[in-house]
């Protein structure tokens, strides 16, 4: 989704495009888990128990939320829906496959199994979030306001739900509201990179480069192979008059990959 907004610098145009970092979601769904090997063995031995007992939906569950991780979505929503057949009543299936059905691109039944939860939960700030964000991966701005709004309103601290707001007013052309929960964001997690990302391409929209400058520069002190990141101090540099470090970031920049697919949204 792409949104146009003019800045005050000569000739200046810029664009606010929803992206994604490589920081996967499931990662706070499995302690301790930080590798491929040590999720494939997971697999196998909740596929053993599953062989052994077959009816347990909560085993499914937990399969499922290891296929999440691996990014095999099929395999996924397979589980959680194996798990709904077997007890309907399983909650965290609707909340597992709501999440994988978005990342695999069926953002409207994501969005359907992610309601059916909060019916269930309404004082679940991260499922607010995570619909918020199906809405946002769908254009739809207002959902995505609504949800996030009431992610932060059940949960001030948290930081995810701060920091897509932002991305909602920004996109709306509020960016002193966007900088607002950018801040807050980075105030709750100062871990959270692609909030400051955020927070310096909103300062550069209201034609503050000074004060983008250093918080890009954090972001890409987390993150040193953030392309977008990089382009972005580049633009940067470029409105403060140093074309040739501009250039130099540029080049930098010009071979590294896009950022992949994860929860964590940012503007460019």
């Amino acid at each position: 989704m792409i949104l146009t907004a003019h800045s005050r610098m000569a000739g200046v145009m810029m664009c606010c495009l929803l992206l994604f970092s490589g920081r996967s979601v499931a990662l706070q769904w499995v302690e301790g888990l930080d590798s491929r090997e040590q999720a494939e063995a997971l697999v196998a031995r909740y596929s053993q128990q599953l062989l052994q007992h077959p009816g347990q939906a909560n085993v499914y569950v937990q399969r499922g939320n290891i296929y999440f991780l691996m990014h095999d979505f099929d395999s996924a929503i397979w589980d959680f829906s194996k798990a709904l057949d077997l007890d309907e009543a399983t909650d965290l299936a609707y909340f597992g496959r709501g999440m994988a059905r978005g990342r695999n691109g069926e953002i409207d039944a994501g969005i359907d199994d992610l309601t059916v939860y909060i019916e269930r939960h309404p004082d679940s700030s991260l499922a607010y979030t995570k619909r918020g964000v199906r809405y946002l991966w769908k254009g739809d701005r207002e959902h995505a306001f609504r949800d996030l709004s009431k992610a932060v309103v059940l949960n001030p601290a948290n930081a995810e739900a701060h920091d897509d707001l932002g991305v909602v007013y920004a996109l709306r052309e509020e960016p002193v509201k966007a900088i607002g929960h950018f801040s807050a964001t980075i105030k709750l997690d100062p871990s959270y990179q692609k909030a400051y990302h955020n927070l310096a391409m909103a300062y550069f929209i209201t034609d503050n480069a000074k004060a983008a400058l250093p918080v890009v520069d954090q972001a890409i002190s987390m993150r040193p192979n953030d392309r977008n990141a990089l382009l972005l101090k580049a633009q940067i540099l470029d409105s403060l008059g140093r074309s040739g470090e501009a250039k130099v970031v540029r080049d930098e920049a010009e071979f590294l990959p896009e950022g992949n697919w994860s929860e964590r949204i940012s503007i460019q």
